[in-house]
């Protein structure tokens, strides 16, 4: 889903993001960072996650920097946040809260 006012992707990402899923989610995500835009990556459909998937979110903010476009992560599941912050990940991959409605 696009917001065409603000030129913001919302990706809403569901099921597994381990060593098994990350490539066909890397192939898939391809063309997810256009330059000047805003992409933000829903990850409260996430059920299981390994360190395969958090270094897949590391890719996507290498990806996104090489683009020069902006990328949010809202909704990280607990294991998550574990990985990353045992990582020391919070600088590099940064998460957040969704604006309340």
């Amino acid at each position: 889903m696009t917001d065409q006012d603000t030129h913001t992707d919302h990706v809403q990402l569901t099921g597994e993001l381990d060593a098994e899923t990350v490539p066909r989610r890397l192939r898939e995500s391809e063309n997810w960072f256009v330059h000047g835009e805003e992409t933000v990556i829903d990850l409260s459909g996430v059920e299981r996650v390994d360190s395969a998937g958090v270094a897949l979110l590391l890719e996507w903010v290498r990806d996104a920097h090489a683009n020069h476009a902006s990328l949010s992560f809202i909704n990280a599941p607990a294991q998550m946040r574990a990985i990353i912050d045992f990582c020391a990940l919070n600088d590099v991959i940064r998460l957040r809260r969704p604006a309340k409605a």
